[in-house]
């Protein structure tokens, strides 16, 4: 079933037992939860929330709370590829005994229909995949949160925002509403404005990273890579942005006098601390570094694992408390 047809449903009252929430746009799927909640229970009523690591009986006992006082209109599961096999085949052996109660949406990027639950949920269509807008209909969602947010928005910014965000709808509507500060009420969104606040901040950020990872400051370098990602910064980018400063600490590990400004590419007044920032590590951490960051980048590139969360373990071990020569492998491998 595809979003227009679950809006549909819910117009109609129809509310099925489970659902499957699937894709990689958790905006939608807050949005579309909302909509559940409300066409199944009402303003007052609530979600009841679980993660993959929660038991059967647990979640079962919320499915039968009926409570007037306190109305629980659905239920979500989140991670839910991570529910343990006897709590899944638990969940199926006893939904159908339980009539009467809140619907539960199992909430997850994929779930495999390997797995019996899962795979009978979606056969009653009950399975809706959350994907980006694309082209005219991507740019038509951006217009329309501009519009909400009480501002028109040129094409040519418009355009700027895909190109510097992507086509992440949290990403977007973050910026938008970041923009809509920036610009003053009723203002118009133009080009100029998408430069200067998202592009500008994005640079800024990327620096912010590259000066962590070289201070070895871990807390800071995830905290500004995961402002990175929740803005819309892809892995592909990242990476690179990354291996350019490790090589650029390599070259000044291993450079003996030179123009060091042009070689490094930075400012002669940031010279030394380049070449200060580089003697904390040795030049085989650094070569190794660059070989695993290559691993990850070959992997987002091919859909293998999760390139986000394999950049962060990276970044954690990478700033680690290893001294140049101890021979430590980045990321703890």
């Amino acid at each position: 079933m595809d979003l227009e047809g679950f809006r549909g449903e819910l117009r109609q009252r129809k509310i099925r037992p489970a659902y499957l929430f699937v894709g990689d746009q958790d905006l939608l799927k807050v949005d579309a939860l909302e909509e559940l909640r409300r066409a199944a229970g009402g303003e007052r009523a609530t979600v009841r929330s679980f993660f993959g690591s929660a038991k059967a009986r647990e979640i079962l006992e919320a499915q039968q709370n009926l409570s007037l006082l306190d109305p629980v209109a659905a239920i979500v599961i989140r991670q839910a590829s991570k529910l343990a096999k006897a709590e899944v085949e638990e969940l199926a052996e006893n939904l159908d005994s339980v009539g009467g109660g809140p619907t539960i949406v199992f909430w997850d990027e994929k779930l495999d229909k390997r797995i019996k639950l899962f795979e009978r949920i979606a056969r009653t269509g009950a399975e809706i995949e959350f994907g980006a807008p694309r082209d005219s209909d991507l740019r038509g969602w951006i217009g329309g949160e501009a519009r909400r947010l009480g501002h028109p928005i040129e094409p040519r910014a418009v355009a700027e925002l895909v190109e510097l965000v992507g086509a992440d709808l949290l990403g977007l509507r973050s910026t938008l509403e970041r923009l809509s500060i920036a610009v003053g009420h009723g203002a118009t969104i133009g080009e100029d404005a998408v430069v200067e606040h998202v592009a500008s901040s994005r640079s800024h950020a990327i620096y912010e990273l590259q000066d962590a990872i070289s201070t070895r400051a871990a807390a800071k370098a995830v905290g500004v890579f995961r402002q990175l990602v929740d803005e819309g910064g892809e892995p592909p980018a990242l990476v690179g942005a990354l291996v350019a400063q490790i090589r650029r600490l390599l070259l000044a590990r291993e450079a003996a006098g030179g123009n060091l400004p042009a070689l490094l590419g930075v400012s002669p007044g940031r010279v030394r601390y380049v070449v200060e920032a580089a003697k904390r590590f040795s030049p085989a951490h650094l070569r190794r570094a660059i070989d695993e960051l290559a691993d990850i980048d070959v992997a987002s590139k091919t859909g293998r694992g999760d390139s986000v969360a394999a950049l962060e373990e990276w970044l954690v071990g990478f700033c680690g408390t290893a001294r140049p020569g101890e021979g430590r492998h980045v990321g703890g491998r």
